[in-house]
């Protein structure tokens, strides 16, 4: 299929390729010399219930192959599940996808799907629950839900295994996020802590501090900076897409410093956020997690302007990255550090988090 497009490298040369091009973007497009490692992230052993088929491998520590937790499967015409390939519509059947997770693998093997246009799987290692949806006709007596597979009323054996759809749990560092399969959510299934843990070890909230998340998904990194920043602290999370707010006003509701918004994220809403602007409240932090466009320059600028001590900037696109740190350059911050993770081996794709902070030539200035 056309989806592992980097398949043909070892791990060792995609990371040093992804170093590479990640560096490129920022001297090219951001003005900036870095060097960049990008690091590993091994799969976990996946808990696949005892005796479960889930194809002719299982998830190694670091081979680069099971870890992809959500995929999108077509179907061909004798009811397989299949990906595209390269550059067309074509369906190549797949029912042995090296990348994607243990879990994945056992809620679809053996099945057909005739007549259905697409089957859509949502997994979370950390709870073992799956969630299947079929599109279209299936036939038969298949059907959508969700199923637990560490439980035996979930059992996926052969003949009558159910089929299940809807929102699964997700567990990261010991709080549970229920997530529904159209909301927002990292397909590696260690990405979540990966990056938590990165952006708060950038931001090293302080108790009672005011913290932003734009671009604020299922809730994720909103809930940690919550603890972060304490009882009397504040979060203000901003989120557009109605799954995606659904999902975090039910995983944000015991913490009482967070405010949700479901707005678009645009200039006029950021310069909104605390209540008419700049002046009418500090901003000591914020995170970013935009789409693969970026946050782009309107929008930097005006969250820039109340002057954060620190910003973690979660990037999968580098371009869109260096293009937005040329742009917090023109409003006198700089990039204090990178750090490049391989959250999506076997592709071209690499997630960095970025720290920005106030330039020492502008932070010795007191500005308005």
């Amino acid at each position: 299929c056309g989806g592992c497009d980097w398949q043909h490298a070892d791990l060792v040369a995609q990371r040093r390729g992804k170093a590479e091009v990640v560096a490129d973007a920022l001297r090219r497009f951001g003005g900036v010399e870095v060097a960049v490692e990008v690091e590993a992230v091994p799969v976990e052993a996946a808990p696949v219930e005892a005796g479960a088929d889930v194809g002719p491998r299982s998830a190694a520590p670091d081979d680069g192959l099971g870890w992809r937790t959500r995929m999108r499967f077509a179907v061909t015409a004798e009811g397989v599940i299949g990906l595209r390939a390269s550059r067309s519509h074509q369906v190549v059947a797949t029912p042995d996808c090296r990348i994607a997770h243990p879990l994945v693998a056992a809620a679809l093997a053996g099945r057909r799907f005739v007549g259905a246009e697409s089957v859509e799987v949502a997994a979370s290692p950390s709870t073992g629950q799956v969630s299947v949806a079929v599109r279209g006709d299936a036939g038969g007596d298949e059907r959508s839900g969700r199923t637990d597979l560490g439980t035996p009323t979930g059992h996926l054996g052969a003949g009558d295994r159910p089929l299940q759809g809807g929102p699964v749990v997700e567990e990261v560092a010991g709080r549970r996020f229920t997530v529904g399969p159209d909301a927002f959510w990292q397909i590696h299934p260690r990405a979540p802590e990966v990056l938590v843990g990165a952006v708060r070890t950038a931001l090293r909230a302080r108790p009672g501090e005011t913290a932003l998340d734009l671009y604020a998904g299922a809730g994720l990194f909103a809930a940690f900076l919550a603890a972060d920043v304490g009882p009397l602290g504040r979060v203000v999370a901003m989120e557009s897409d109605p799954a995606a707010v659904n999902a975090a006003a039910e995983n944000l509701a015991d913490l009482p410093q967070v405010s949700l918004r479901g707005v678009r994220v645009t200039p006029a809403t950021v310069r909104g956020l605390l209540g008419g602007g700049p002046a009418a409240g500090g901003l000591d932090i914020a995170v970013l997690d935009p789409p693969r466009s970026g946050v782009g320059a309107e929008v930097m600028t005006a969250l820039l302007s109340y002057r954060p001590r620190a910003v973690a900037y979660v990037a999968c696109d580098p371009v869109a990255l260096a293009r937005d740190l040329a742009v917090a350059a023109q409003s006198g911050y700089e990039l204090v550090s990178l750090r490049a993770f391989d959250l999506f081996p076997m592709t071209h794709h690499v997630e960095c988090v970025a720290l920005l902070a106030p330039s020492a030539a502008t932070s010795e200035v007191t500005l308005p």
